[in-house]
């Protein structure tokens, strides 16, 4: 395969970070991506991270603080991204990472602090989240520099058909399905064993009885046609090679590996083969994996086996742990890895930003970069404390006990604990902070000190640096380009 950057990678094992800050953050990334000779993706999330320039720009309060959050357009990280790949001579895949069907950017952030709301949207809602994602497409396409999409349809999902049976479960599903389409659809699965064989050896199969298929047709019914959809979006927009991703993760419980299956089965049949899908494994966002190690080995395993006989490979997101050197918490690497053999994607994101804000609180009181760190921890504090007493968008039971948390406890403790809960899930609203005349005061401070301060910018890039290392070390992505130089599709 003839290697250019940026490029479609396919599917191939390879890490994939944020980049919230380009300016600051993409020269440590691709240093470690060149020492270790890897093929990684550069990505920012475009239900939170990201957003067109029309948003970026807009007046301050026009849009929910949590839309492009980052203040980095999506041009901008695009283009960013690329020409410091090209300069270093690295290959990467630009990402656009969570095409979210939702009508809250806030919803998605609350989730990431633990208050997982199951929402029901109309199918008004639906088309002008479909007419948002096309204005982000159409935007991320200009720059001719977009690789890959990531899909997320998950709050589409109906969990209320789980609970359906007999007489009501029928009624509902050919009703939804009629006679014609429900009975190609059960003829497909229905009564059938599907057989997988794990990367230990270990096979297991996965029946469909016909209770099981009627739910999960009526379940993900609007969530494969609204993915079907977004599909068709890229394809009118992109003309130059490119990849998909399904975000499957984003729901209130562990994925079955009858759910994995179905979902993949059903894209097929409708023409979609992705080259990952990212399930829910259990892994909880800005956490350390706490559960059972062999338990999350045998449920990956399972999963991973399902996968790849539809030729996709399993993403983790959420894979960033209780602090920027933790991994995923003691073995959670090594689970993976035997459980997939190796095959896999992996994403982190806001833990650059985690870890910009602990060096920026290590240096000495009275210091520019502390002094910028103290500011930024008092802002946000009473931001969310605002947020709750007035029942703003990002107001939930987890922030509130958060908020608790931290005047309770840390607060007497240490008033600027750069771990502090408060703290860690909700620092990088400082990014999107804006004075009268739309200034977002605090990033461009901060992508200052890192220009003008050359013992900083050297401590970022090297701490950068070696975060990015031991992510591509312990998940071993390390020589990927030899395998990409040898694959085809």
């Amino acid at each position: 395969m003839k290697l250019e950057t940026p490029m479609y990678l396919g599917p191939l094992p390879h890490p994939a970070v944020g980049i919230r800050i380009p300016e600051v953050l993409l020269e440590g990334i691709l240093e470690a991506y060149k020492l270790r000779n890897t093929a990684g993706g550069l990505m920012l999330s475009y239900g939170r991270e990201t957003a067109p320039e029309w948003v970026i720009d807009a007046p301050p309060g026009e849009y929910e603080i949590t839309m492009g959050h980052t203040g980095t357009s999506i041009r901008r990280y695009l283009t960013l991204g690329a020409e410091a790949a090209r300069r270093k001579g690295v290959i990467v895949e630009m990402e656009a990472d969570h095409l979210t069907i939702t009508t809250s950017s806030a919803r998605a952030v609350k989730r990431i602090s633990g208050y997982k709301e199951v929402v029901s949207l109309s199918d008004e809602e639906v088309r002008a989240a479909l007419d948002y994602i096309r204005s982000e497409v159409e935007e991320a396409a200009s720059t001719g520099c977009v690789n890959f999409f990531t899909i997320d349809t998950c709050e589409l999902i109906d969990y209320r058909y789980d609970s359906l049976s007999g007489a009501e479960l029928e009624e509902a599903f050919y009703e939804e399905f009629g006679r014609g389409e429900g009975g190609k659809l059960l003829s497909r699965y229905e009564g059938r064993d599907f057989v997988f064989v794990g990367e230990t050896g270990r096979y297991f199969r996965v029946p469909m009885p016909r209770r099981r298929v009627m739910q999960l047709a009526l379940k993900f019914r609007r969530s494969l046609d609204a993915t079907c959809e977004v599909l068709r979006i890229i394809r009118s927009l992109v003309e130059a090679p490119f990849g998909v991703e399904i975000a499957f993760d984003e729901t209130p419980h562990v994925t079955r590996e009858d759910e994995l299956l179905f979902y993949l089965a059903e894209l097929r049949e409708r023409g979609l083969r992705p080259d990952f899908i990212a399930p829910n494994v259990g892994f909880e966002k800005k956490q350390d994996y706490r559960g059972d190690l062999r338990e999350l080995e045998r449920r990956v395993e399972r999963l991973a086996a399902i996968a790849r006989s539809y030729g996709a490979l399993l993403c983790f997101h959420s894979g960033s742990g209780s602090s920027p050197w933790s991994g995923k918490g003691p073995g959670t690497y090594e689970a993976l890895l035997r459980a997939t053999g190796g095959l896999l994607k992996y994403k982190i994101s806001g833990i650059y930003y985690e870890l910009l804000m602990e060096i920026l609180a290590s240096y000495p009181r009275g210091s520019r970069q502390r002094s910028l760190y103290e500011r930024i921890y008092g802002e946000v504090y009473e931001y969310v404390k605002r947020e709750v007493e007035e029942g703003g968008p990002l107001d939930s039971p987890a922030l509130r006990a958060q908020l608790r948390e931290y005047e309770e406890v840390v607060k007497r403790r240490d008033p600027y604990d750069p771990r502090a809960s408060l703290f860690r899930y909700y620092s990088f609203l400082a990014l999107n902070f804006r004075d009268e005349a739309g200034r977002r005061y605090f990033r461009e401070e901060i992508v200052d000190l890192y220009n003008s301060d050359e013992e900083f910018r050297a401590r970022v890039d090297r701490e950068v640096k070696e975060l990015t290392l031991r992510l591509i070390d312990g998940l071993g992505f390390g020589g990927n380009v030899e395998k990409l130089r040898e694959s085809s599709l």
